[in-house]
């Protein structure tokens, strides 16, 4: 309780220390960071350290809102895409475009095979039908066939020994 309410005995400020050369030749702090080149575009300029020149909160006029409406962010978005394209190869892009129009061609011969599959299924289908149609008519016949056996074996075989009238 004393310690609070005693004015003789304020905290000292703190004591920095200048830091030794030694400790400062073993540490590089550029070291513990990725180059910016190879950041990918959105990660570029976030991981960045706190400098020695602290930049200035930006000042807004009357009026002006903070928040970015969405047409600015897709033009940053566009920016940026721009950009990534610009430190893209050439070739890597010729690559890109190949591959593309790749999957579009692949995309026509997997719709041309589909329309021939399409059209031999139904030339197929039509076929079994046929066969079908052709099949009735021979199991048709072939009742027609048992019924006329049936009915002759119950004519009598001799004709002498019918019942007389």
């Amino acid at each position: 309780m004393h310690a609070y309410y005693d004015k003789e005995s304020p905290i000292p400020p703190p004591v920095i220390m200048p830091s030794s050369p030694m400790l400062s030749l073993m540490f590089n702090p550029q070291e513990f960071f990725l180059p910016e080149e190879l950041l990918p575009p959105k990660e570029r300029g976030r991981n960045r350290s706190s400098s020695s020149t602290p930049t200035l909160p930006q000042e807004f006029e009357i009026g002006e809102s903070s928040r970015k409406t969405s047409l600015e962010r897709h033009e940053e978005k566009i920016k940026e895409i721009l950009n990534h394209l610009d430190e893209l190869s050439l070739k890597r892009i010729e690559n890109i475009e190949d591959n593309i129009e790749g999957l579009g061609k692949g995309q026509v011969i997997i719709q041309q095979d589909f329309n021939n599959l399409e059209t031999k299924l139904h030339e197929t289908r039509a076929q079994v039908a046929k066969l079908q149609r052709k099949q009735l008519g021979q199991n048709n016949k072939i009742a027609l066939a048992r019924f006329r056996i049936a009915d002759l074996e119950q004519i009598p075989r001799n004709p002498s020994s019918s019942p007389s009238r």
